[in-house]
């Protein structure tokens, strides 16, 4: 099922969002039978932000979204209420190559790159998510709101120096130490409590795993 996730676009285009985003889950709960598992794709911008969580949001944390992406998240949550075949997976940054690619290309031709330090996230490989999303299809859980990212919250700054490191990548990057006026608000220090995946024994992979794919995809294009 489609959804729109650009976050600039929503906070600009609410009715859209809502009809695609909420009424098309609502839709979709509508349409399937009881006994039809649905996983619902989440994020935390369903959070405000505004406190520092040294493990993240856990499943209990009350959602305020300081954004209209968050709150059509949300929305889309709550329209899933009364469906009990159901499970609903938060997520907070996913990544893959194609994202990382513009921004190695820039450090590689020794470029210097500014990244936001104030903005918080735990990322996690594309990959490995949708490596928990088909292990949680296969493996029925018994609750039906679950977070699944990665382990470590980071700022966009502090990800892309552990990144470059592991990369042995030159250039420089800079940290920016203040959010910019003209784009949408964000949650700044945002981020998920995964333990209880853990406990689970979902499958989430390492940044470690991560990083050496991507060292592979990239040794591929050189």
């Amino acid at each position: 099922c489609a959804a729109i996730t650009d976050v600039e676009f929503l906070e600009k285009n609410f009715k859209p969002g809502f009809e695609v985003n909420v009424k098309g889950t609502s839709n979709l709960v509508s349409l399937a039978g009881k006994d039809t598992f649905i996983i619902y794709i989440s994020s935390d911008h369903i959070f405000p932000g505004n406190k520092f969580w040294v493990q993240g949001y856990n499943e209990r944390a009350t959602p305020n979204p300081t954004n209209r992406y968050g709150f059509l998240k949300w929305g889309g949550e709550l329209a899933l209420l009364d469906h009990s075949n159901r499970l609903i997976v938060r997520s907070s940054k996913l990544y893959n190559f194609v994202w990382l690619k513009p921004t190695i290309d820039r450090l590689m031709n020794n470029e210097t790159v500014e990244m936001t330090d104030v903005i918080k996230r735990s990322f996690m490989y594309l990959p490995h998510f949708v490596g928990a999303l088909m292990w949680l299809a296969q493996n029925k859980v018994e609750t039906k709101l679950l977070h699944v990212s990665g382990e470590t919250i980071f700022s966009y700054y502090i990800f892309w120096t552990i990144f470059q490191r592991a990369m042995n990548l030159p250039g420089t990057l800079v940290a920016r130490k203040h959010e910019l006026k003209d784009v949408c608000p964000r949650p700044l220090r945002a981020g998920l409590d995964t333990r209880e995946a853990k406990r689970l024994h979902v499958p989430m992979g390492s940044m470690t795993e991560a990083f050496a794919d991507v060292k592979r995809i990239l040794n591929e294009h050189i």
